[in-house]
Parts: C-alpha cells; structure tokens; sequence
C-alpha cells in the first residue's frame, strides 16, 4: 500500500456539513466545471492527486448551512443525504446518508471478486447477498463477504476477516471491507460510460462496476458520466495491489437503483453536472487539465519494431520508406538503441554491463550524427523506448542506497523486482530527469515508456520526470510520449498511450476502435496501438484491416516483435499497394486531424467519438463500439476476416466519403468489401480540410489546400495551424481559417485570423470540390486574408 501526502488546500472557500452518523463533509469546486465533496473524519488537508489540474480558476459558489450553490448547479446536504442538482434545479442524484459507522458492511461491489484474504468463517448456501451479510454480521471477526451467483461446490457466501485485493467479475457480489468512505447514490438505471477498458469489454461502451488499476493492456479509472445528467471522479490518497500498488481503491458499481463508491483511505468525490455525453465529458477533461495538443509529425505515421539490428539496417529501412514513397515521420527502437540486450532474465542486482542511459554502439555509435542526418536529410524523427527500471548494477545501488526503489515489480512475469524506480519521489525524478536529459540535444525526439505498471501513478510521474528532462534543454519544445497504460490527467503533459501488447489476430483488431473510444471518454484521447498485432506472425489481410483503421485513430503506428515479420509495407507483397494507400490518406488528413486536435485543446470537445454521442435516443447506434466519428466523418470500417461489411447508418442522409450521392438512414449495410475499400460516412454539411499527400508533415503544404464540401445544409470548419513543434500554440499564436459554407448560395466563404507572424508549413491557396447529386470542382484560389469561391460555376469532374 502507498500513502500520498495530503497537500494544502487549493480553494479558499469550503462549507463544512456535519455528519449524523459523525465526522463531516467538505463542499467546494474545483475549476470551472466541478463540485469536490470530501468525506472527513478528521480535519486533514485535500489531497493532492496528480489527476485533477483544472485548466480554468475555481468556479465561485454561494453557501449555505447545508450547501453550495455555483452557475453549473448545486449540492446540499439535509441528515447526511447529499443531493446534486444541475443549474436549473433538477435533482441528478440523492445520496443514502454518508455515515462513518458500522451500517456499511451490508454496502456492496456488484460485479467484485477479491484476490485472496483470511476467512472468518466457513462458507455457506443463502438465499442472496442480503442473506450473505447477516451471515457476515453474525460471523465474529467478519469484515468481508462475497455472494456469488452461481456459487461453487463450497456454497455461495464466503465470510472474510481480510481481504488482499480485488478483481473483476461477472458472477460475484463483494460486500462490506473496501467499502470505507462509503457514498450510495441513486440512479434511475443510469447508462455508465468513461471506466476505461481492457480486452475483455473492449466492445462494450457501458459498465456496471470498476476497480481501477493499470495493466498491460488495461486501464480502468475511478470516472464515469452517468446518463442521469453528471459526470464523477473518485479519488483516494493511497494506491494499493499484490506484489505491485497499481490499484486505486476508488471502486463503483452500480445494481440499477443505487451507484455505490467503495473507498480506502481518505475519500474526495468530484460531481460535474451535465446533460449529455459530451457535456460530461468536456467537463471532466476541463478537471484533469486539457489535453495538450502533440507535435504535429505525431499525427503522420510511425514505424516500430522490436529488432532493429545495426546502424546498416536501420539507414535500410529509412531508406525504403523514402525510396518507396511510403509517408511517413518517425521511428521507434526497442532495447537495441540504448543498450546490447534485453534485461528480462537479470537478478535484482543487474548486471555491471548493462547501460540505462547511453546509446548502442551497433545501432548508434554516432548518435548524435546519426540523429542529425535522418532528421535533416531523411526527414525522421526517432523516439526510443524506455523502462522504468534501471538494469545497471552500480546504478542500482545508488538508487537503492538513495530510496528511489519502488518495492514489488513486474508482478507474475518474474522480472524487475527490486528494480523499478519511484517516481512518486521528486528526488528520484530529478536524479532520472538529470540522467537521461542528453539524449534531447542529442536528437532523440520523443520516448515510448514501457512496463511503468507498477504504482497506478507510475506512468504519470515518469512523464513528470521526462518533461522535466526536455525543459532542461528546451523551453518551449512540445513534450512527446507514448505510454502503455494511463492514469487521468496525463494528456495534459502531452502523454499519448497504446492499447499494450496485443495479439496479430482478428479478435484485438475488433477491439481496437472500443478501446480507443473508451479510454478516449475516461481520459486518454490520444490513443495509438500495436497495428497489425504485436507478439508473433501477421498477415497481409490483417494488417490491411488494421492499417485503414490507424488512418482514422488519434496515432498511427505499427509494431511488430523481433521474431515476426515487421509490418513495413514493401515486406507484404501484393497487399503494399492498400498499405500505401492508407498512409496516402493518412497524410491528406493531416490538416483536419491536427485542426480537431486543437479544437479539443480549447473546447475539451473530444475528437474521436462514439456514436452514442450523436444519436442517445438510437438503440442500435448508442452501443456500438465498431464505429465512430472522426470529427465529422463516421468510420465504419472493415473488421471481419471475410471481409463482410456490418454498418450501420442512424437516421439522415448520409454521403460515402469522398463520392457525390447519399443513402437515406436508418439503414444496415452489408455486403462484401474490396480489400481497398475503407467505409467512411459523412452528412450533408460536413467541411473537410484535406492536403495534398506528402511523404513526411514537415513537407506541408506541399501545394493547394481541398476543401470538401458535402451539399444538403449549412457548415462550417475552423482549419488551425501553427510552427508544429513549439509550445506557443498556448499563448494564441496560431492561425485559424473559418470556412463557412452556405448551401443556399453554394458558396464557401473563409476570413483568416492570425495569431502567428510567420508559419512556413501553411496553406496559402484553396479549391473546393463539392459532393452533392454530382462531383464538382473549382479552380484554385489565393486564401489571402478572407475570400469566397461560388460552387455553382464549376464544372463536373
């Protein structure tokens, strides 16, 4: 178990309302968008969690002797009932009065196993879990109780005196211990949505129970947006687990009438009224800190795979993709950049061999050199993995001598106990920043953090500690990562994520669009994966499949172990040609991805989004998880080994995506897809920036900017550049186009407003292409400083 210092108090308001039951609760907001209510029964400081960094100042708020009222909505407390209400009055949800008494042992966690623990007694058959906690309360000893349905051939109730952990499951009930702190809110069978996901409910937008913790291919966070009208998030001030503390004890689950929060340690709970999906999910983004916008070549493509062999192989490779004509903007080495092996097999002392902060004199025996021509020259920006341990021996002891080692390690996977640094301690981010902080100067671009599972926080501090590394040597460089597991909040430092370790196989492909869309709503927006599959052997079919998905999700990026065949595009025969084709498009997206990317910087408007966002009301478009938009297009791609299609268009008129002619919805497509084919959907009105392809970012614009437009209403798109690399974007310094399109007039019309002096990489010309009954084109224009082009004098192409 860790514990975290309580840190001072950030408001300088806060109404205290006693308890019955005894101790008190604290009410006050936190940034623009959310209420904080802490559970206290001693008079301790807020905590200071590295999930919440409001990106505006406190919301003032009116008190009373039972409450606080604030411009988004109110909370009061009568008898220890706590009661939300949004700001026209209506109540969201009414609390069981929050008490610090024995009643909670009957409180339950539907859908929670435990790990392990001492029993108080022996098991039994009941009728229900009611059944199940009088068996507890009259059990001496009795802290815990599982019902499960079905049982096993020991019974059904399982009384414990202590319990280990806690895990997922479908057919148990967990009641009593864990439940701490407390908090049972009512629900009118309220959909939950933004728990984070892992591969077991990848294709499930919904949940009913949560243990948050971190994991090789699984995040789950203490949030939700109910659709009674809030969104939560829980937060605890210790971190908890088996061997390793990547748990957050700050559980909910919900049985259809009551959402219960089960807490250890010390309990704050943040409520954020809000009507709809989005809502919900700007204000919570609005909470954590909004999410940085990346570099701009992180939204081209990146190659990686565990094998880079020597520097010959290397230069090889860049070259094909150059010579190829394969876009692209970066590559990632595993191992072999900094160091000559793996550290899998080492002892807990390493070895004296190994190097945790130098380069590989077969991969890089000129570095800086190195790095310096395959950016300037080949146009190649390099990011190198990193772990979070360390693996030489001498560095080892210093850091063991210093305090920096965090207990536990890779836990089950035999590896890195007694090795893994803690970057919870700030004296052990400086010494790591100070370590590794050559490698920006000497032309490493980003880093791809691998295995930091180790605390549920790990992820977030060692981004802290490489932030600090890069503003050491560069004020205002925008700050890069790629991270296998998350935690709340990390967005805003400019940590994007990958789904982890996955399979070369159809069932991961399938997950990968639930996955993005969840961990998107949870608090990751930025979310790449493994394209193709990561532990063994692709093939061609596949990996075209994953290719066009990656065109249309936050990062697109592939990777391949050292035994499979990596997934570049000329190593695929006859499928290269579809392979190009995504990265082609890919790179056509740049300027409407990167506009989006911003737009969710200053609304916390989400950019990737589930269909349920649109379309609450639509049985079958609020589930599905195969589907998204991709800010006004609606992906539907390809998934099913046979290549069969399995759309769904909600109601309206829909185009296909760069074609003229729309289908009328609610419609289900099916049909066998060609190989080339990438279902794509947009609505009359939708405006999309495309450039022209270019084989790297940094080779924008490369000539005319296309604007589509798509006929049947009215739009508009605000297109949104910048230097692309620096951090200046958050002081103004951009340049926004707002194309307008009137359909009436069938005119497109764009005023300019220029934050920024000079941008190389901008567009300076325009045409438009126009879908409606037919396809039309104009001719190229000067954008200046505003402009219009009427569609109706064009001719048919």
């Amino acid at each position: 178990m860790r514990l975290f210092l309580l840190g001072a108090f950030a408001n300088a308001k806060e109404v205290f309302v006693p308890l019955p039951g005894g101790g008190k609760l604290g009410l006050s907001t936190r940034g623009s968008t959310a209420f904080r209510v802490r559970v206290l029964t001693t008079d301790n400081a807020p905590i200071d969690t590295p999930m919440v960094a409001p990106d505006s100042e406190d919301a003032p708020f009116t008190s009373t002797s039972t409450g606080i009222s604030a411009k988004f909505g109110s909370i009061t407390v009568d008898q220890g009932k706590l009661t939300l209400k949004d700001a026209s009055g209506k109540v969201l949800t009414t609390s069981d009065p929050i008490g610090h008494g024995d009643t909670g042992i009957c409180s339950t966690q539907p859908g929670t196993d435990i790990t392990g623990g001492d029993r108080a007694g022996d098991p039994t058959t009941v009728t229900d879990a009611a059944a199940c906690c009088d068996y507890c309360k009259a059990t001496t000893g009795c802290k815990a109780w599982i019902f499960g349905n079905p049982g096993d051939e020991e019974g059904n109730c399982w009384v414990m005196s202590t319990v280990a952990g806690t895990t997922q499951s479908a057919t148990r009930t967990l009641g009593g211990m864990g439940s701490g702190n407390g908090v049972y809110l009512s629900t009118k069978a309220g959909q939950l949505y933004g728990r984070g996901s892992g591969k077991g409910d990848a294709t499930k937008l919904t949940g009913t129970s949560v243990n948050p913790y971190v994991d090789n291919t699984a995040t789950y966070v203490p949030h939700y947006y109910t659709t009674d009208g809030y969104a939560a998030l829980g937060v605890v001030n210790i971190t908890t687990g088996n061997g390793k503390t990547n748990n957050l004890p700050a559980r909910y689950g919900t049985d259809g009438s009551k959402i219960t929060w089960s807490t250890e340690g010390a309990f704050e709970l943040y409520l954020m009224p809000a009507a709809t999906l989005d809502e919900g999910t700007a204000a919570y983004y609005s909470l954590i800190g909004a999410p940085a916008v990346p570099p701009r070549y992180g939204f081209g493509f990146i190659a990686s795979r565990w094998g880079w062999e020597n520097r010959s192989y290397i230069e090889s490779v860049l070259h094909q993709f150059r010579d190829g004509n394969y876009p692209i903007d970066a590559f990632i080495t595993d191992f072999g950049w900094f160091t000559t092996e793996s550290d899998y097999a080492y002892p807990s002392e390493g070895k004296d061999y190994y190097h945790d902060f130098n380069f590989s004199n077969l991969t890089f025996p000129e570095p800086q050199a190195q790095l310096k021509e395959y950016r300037e020259k080949l146009n190649f920006r390099m990011g190198g993995i990193r772990k979070p341990r360390l693996g030489n021996s001498d560095l080892i002891k210093f850091a063991t001598a210093q305090g920096f080692i965090l207990p536990g390690g890779e836990t089950g996977l035999g590896y890195a106990e007694g090795r893994n640094l803690n970057y919870g301690l700030k004296a052990a981010r400086d010494w790591y920043a100070e370590q590794q902080q050559h490698y920006y100067p000497d032309g490493v671009s980003f880093f791809w953090n691998d295995e930091g599972e180790t605390d549920f926080y790990t992820f977030h501090w060692w981004n802290v500690a490489q932030v600090q590394s890069l503003r050491a040597t560069s004020k205002d460089t925008r700050f890069y990562s790629i991270n296998r597991a998350w935690s709340p909040g990390m967005a805003r430092l400019g940590a994007t994520v990958w789904t982890g370790d996955i399979n070369p196989s159809w069932d991961d492909l399938v997950n990968t669009p639930g996955m993005m869309l969840n961990w998107g709503l949870a608090g990751a927006p930025y979310v790449a994966c493994d394209i193709g599959g990561f532990t063994g052997e692709s093939n061609a079919d596949l990996l075209t499949r994953w290719y066009q998905v990656g065109a249309f999700i936050p990062t697109m990026r592939v990777h391949s172990t050292k035994d499979a065949t990596p997934h570049f595009p000329w190593l695929w025969g006859d499928a290269a040609g579809n392979l190009q084709a995504a990265l082609n498009l890919r790179y056509q997206l740049l300027p409407y991805h990167y506009s989006l990317a911003h737009r969710m910087y200053k609304t916390n408007r989400l950019w990737m989004r589930p269909l349920v966002a649109e379309y609450p009301e639509d049985a079958t478009a609020s589930v599905l998880a195969s589907q998204w938009f991709d800010g006004d297009l609606m992906v539907a791609p390809v998934l099913n080994q046979d290549s069969t299609k399995d759309i769904y268009l909600p109601k309206g008129e829909w185009y296909s995506f760069n074609a003229s002619g729309v289908q009328q919805g609610p419609k289900n497509i099916s049909g066998t897809a060609e190989m080339s084919e990438i279902p794509v959907f947009v609505r009359p009105g939708a405006v999309v920036p495309l450039a022209p392809v270019v084989q790297y970012s940094g080779a924008l614009p490369g000539g005319a900017l296309e604007v589509q437009v798509y006929g049947g209403a009215d739009g508009t798109f605000e297109l949104v550049e910048d230097d692309g690399e620096t951090t200046a974007y958050e002081q103004g310094k951009v340049r926004t186009t707002t194309f307008k399109w009137s359909d009436a007039s069938s005119t497109l019309s764009w005023s300019v407003d220029s934050g920024a002096s000079s941008l190389p990489n901008a567009f300076t010309e325009v045409y438009v292409t126009k879908f409606a009954d037919a396809t039309v084109k104009s001719a190229t224009k000067a954008l200046g400083s505003s402009g219009s082009i009427v569609v109706s004098d064009l001719v048919v192409v």
